[in-house]
């Protein structure tokens, strides 16, 4: 007994390098042997010895510890659960690098009703006697480095209801005979390498209710009509797939459909009208399409909606106004279309609007002073419209707001003070307008500011020496202006600054010495304007830089041979100056000096 008691010892600490052949050996001794204790574990216990024996991980020695030869049954070990009758019925494991194979030896486990084996590193092919755990509900693979197809034989599973093969490497079609598993309600097949059609079979599984098979690009062709028929349907997404074709109207009939996720795909074809009977609906993805037509008017009877993205399209026409009975809708995203006319009155009512994004269209008219309202507004996006007007005052009022994008546009009138009351703003960009006035100092006393784009305006008055106090900023471009006066040497103390953009102004004046305290510049474009004196020898200390550009000026001097310690340099420009003497050799440092 006592050499029984030692083998079972040593195997317990050398059972991850003993092979299948080896492991039935060694079962064999023991019934020679030690009959009385190899006997005690029953076949569905040497079945998940057999697999532990395959793992290749050091780390599951410790995990499985538990899996002890000399208990009867193994529905004390960790992971294992067992039905009252002593058989098998759960196994979930979960983050443990197991690094083996699909358990093949479990084919015969017929009381198995959860399978769960997510992110384990588990390799190879799913097999078909997968099919053979028929009392299987819940089969879960998910997040593996699984390759190989999905077996036919999942369609022998008839009580399954999830299944969860995300996030493999899984190859070739999904299985017609999906549609033999009428009680599945989840299917989780996204991040694969999947390809094929998808089968008008999956029309049979009406209790389904999450349907995600994006994150495979060799899935193809249409939206089968038969999806209509999975009346339970809640999530369907089919994202980041090749699916192309119209939308089918039969998509109304899924009342309890809530989010619709079909984005960077091939979509073609008019949004359906019928999208209004999908009464549920939370989150509409279509996104990165080819949808032509304009959003229909019907789309604002579903007043569950939170979210449209629909950006990135061929839609025209105008936003309809019926949206503005969508009083839940969060995060409008209506960039990069042919939109047209107006922001409709109506979306005044929308006062939990998180993000109204409408960049790159065509879309004319005033600002909403309306929008001033919008006090969970977070981020808005008018940049390359036509919008004219002034900027309104109200949105002042926008406590929450990050991100205010208006570039390319046609407004006019002064940048509003009241902007400064926008605590949390970050960036703001107003390039390519018509404004006119001074930037307001107070804009400068926004501690969370990185971005400040005020390029091609026709801003005028003195650059405020409160710039020295928005410590936060990054981007500082206020190209094509009228600005005059002196570079204020705050701008040394915004040591996070990457770009320093000051050309086509009317700047004059020294250039700061302390601009070389602005240690993480890349960028420093002062061409175009006045500036008077020398080069600055604490430019020396910009050791990122990557573009210096200060031509077209009145600055007199030598180049300072002590620019060969800005090795990152690949533009110096110095043209259009009164600049003498000869050319360091120092610049020859600068190997990545493409332009000089």
């Amino acid at each position: 007994m006592l050499l029984c008691l030692d083998e079972i010892e040593q195997w317990q600490k050398h059972h991850l390098i003993m092979s299948s052949n080896a492991l039935t050996l060694f079962i064999l001794f023991l019934n020679i042997l030690c009959p009385s204790i190899s006997g005690a574990l029953n076949h569905e216990g040497l079945s998940l010895l057999s697999w532990l024996s395959t793992f290749n991980s050091s780390n599951s020695a410790t995990a499985f510890s538990s899996w002890d030869p000399t208990n009867k049954d193994p529905c004390t070990w960790d992971y294992i659960t067992c039905s009252e009758e002593g058989f098998v019925s759960e196994i979930i494991i979960t983050s443990i690098d197991i690094r083996s194979g699909f358990p093949s030896q479990l084919h015969s486990f017929g009381h198995l009703t959860t399978l769960v084996i997510s992110n384990g590193n588990l390799t190879g092919q799913i097999p078909s006697s997968v099919g053979n755990l028929s009392s299987l509900v819940t089969l879960d693979l998910s997040f593996n480095a699984l390759s190989g197809s999905i077996p036919e034989e999942i369609g022998k599973l008839s009580n399954l209801q999830l299944l969860l093969l995300n996030s493999n490497s899984l190859q070739g079609g999904i299985p017609t005979t999906i549609g033999n598993c009428s009680r599945l309600r989840h299917v989780e097949i996204f991040d694969n390498q999947l390809s094929g059609m998808i089968p008008g079979e999956i029309g049979q599984l009406r209790a389904l209710e999450t349907l995600r098979a994006g994150g495979n690009p060799g899935i193809h062709g249409e939206i089968p009509m038969q999806i209509s028929d999975c009346k339970a349907l809640v999530f369907l997404g089919l994202a980041v797939t090749g699916v192309s074709g119209e939308i089918p109207p039969s998509i109304g009939e899924l009342k309890n459909l809530k989010t619709l996720s079909v984005y960077t795909a091939q979509l073609t074809g008019h949004i359906p009208a019928e999208i209004q009977n999908c009464s549920a609906l939370e989150d509409l993805f279509l996104y990165e399409n080819q949808l032509s037509g304009s959003i229909p008017y019907e789309l604002g009877s579903v007043q569950s909606l939170r979210r449209v993205l629909l950006w990135k399209n061929n839609l025209t026409g105008t936003i309809p106004e019926s949206l503005g009975n969508c009083t839940n809708l969060k995060v409008i995203d209506f960039s990069l279309n042919s939109l047209g006319g107006q922001i409709p009155v109506s979306l005044s009512s929308l006062l939990l609007l998180e993000e109204f994004l409408l960049s790159d269209n065509n879309i004319f008219g005033e600002i909403p002073s309306y929008i001033g309202n919008f006090s969970r507004l977070k981020q808005i996006e008018l940049d390359n419209n036509k919008f004219s007007g002034e900027i309104p005052p109200v949105m002042g009022q926008l406590k929450e707001l990050t991100l205010f994008y208006a570039w390319q546009n046609q407004l006019n009138g002064s940048i509003p003070t009241e902007l400064s009351n926008c605590e949390k703003l970050e960036a703001l960009d107003l390039s390519h307008n018509f404004l006119t006035g001074s930037i307001p100092s107070s804009l400068f006393h926004l501690g969370n500011l990185t971005q400040l784009l005020l390029i091609s305006n026709r801003l005028s008055g003195q650059i405020p020496a409160d710039i020295g106090s928005c410590t936060s900023l990054i981007r500082l471009r206020l190209g094509s202006n009228n600005f005059t006066g002196q570079i204020p040497s705050e701008i040394g103390l915004l040591s996070s600054l990457t770009f320093i953009e000051l050309s086509n102004n009317l700047l004059s004046g020294d250039i700061p010495f302390e601009i070389g305290n602005c240690a993480h510049l890349e960028l420093l474009d002062l061409h175009g304007n006045v500036l008077q004196g020398t080069i600055p020898s604490s430019l020396k200390f910009l050791v990122g830089l990557n573009v210096l550009d200060l031509s077209l000026n009145r600055i007199t001097g030598s180049i300072p041979e002590n620019l060969g310690k800005l090795t990152s340099l690949n533009k110096l420009i110095l043209s259009g100056n009164l600049i003498s003497g000869v050319i360091p050799g120092t610049l020859g440092l600068c190997k990545a000096l493409q332009l000089l």
